[in-house]
């Protein structure tokens, strides 16, 4: 039994290290200009080893996204359950969020939510997986979101659910690379600059 064990302790770890260097290389890079071949360069593999543990590079970023999530989420619990007023609630949750993306690299997956119809074929096999970390966002951010438009704080007359939708729009732009290299802004700054655009928008 202890040898079926180690060799699937020994992928379990390979694999950890491979999402651990390709975190690096989105940090440096991002994903367009991330490849396979620097991965398995500097995780001291094969590139044959590497597809083997994953199809492709938008595999292991999807990976990196679900292996954060849990964490993540409860982060947005304890914001949450506090005792803050409900538009900081909303602000923080916001803020955390475009954060989170900004560090991670995760706007792809973001992107990949809000354009779904158009991904490729191997985005689409990861559409189920999309949807329920949509849905999950969706039952944390909507209660929130429907309660400020019931206290008179948000535009009511906009629907709930395209308020939600809004968030994900803001993403992909924030997130942009180019931006951030060409504004010479910090995360923390676009970050916050992308949360108060949102609150201009959803607030009376």
């Amino acid at each position: 039994m202890t040898g079926p064990f180690s060799r699937k302790q020994i992928q379990l770890n390979r694999e950890n290290y491979i999402l651990q260097v390709t975190e690096e290389i989105l940090q440096e890079k991002g994903f367009h200009d991330m490849s396979m071949d620097e991965i398995a360069s500097r995780v001291g593999i094969s590139k044959v080893t590497i597809y083997r543990h994953f199809k492709s590079k938008e595999d292991i970023v999807f990976c990196l996204f679900f292996r954060d999530l849990p964490d993540f989420l409860h982060n947005i619990d304890q914001v949450i359950v506090s005792d803050r007023p409900l538009l900081e609630k909303i602000e923080s949750i916001i803020y955390m969020s475009i954060l989170k993306f900004l560090q991670k690299e995760s706007a792809l997956s973001l992107s990949v939510i809000s354009v779904l119809g158009e991904l490729p074929i191997f985005l689409k096999s990861k559409q189920e997986e999309i949807e329920n970390v949509q849905d999950t966002l969706s039952n944390h951010l909507m209660p929130l979101l429907n309660e400020g438009q019931s206290e008179g704080l948000l535009d009511s007359s906009i629907p709930s659910i395209l308020l939600y939708k809004l968030f994900f729009s803001i993403i992909p732009t924030i997130s942009s690379r180019q931006l951030m290299e060409k504004s010479n802004m910090s995360e923390d700054e676009l970050a916050k600059i992308g949360t108060r655009m949102y609150m201009k928008a959803i607030t009376i």
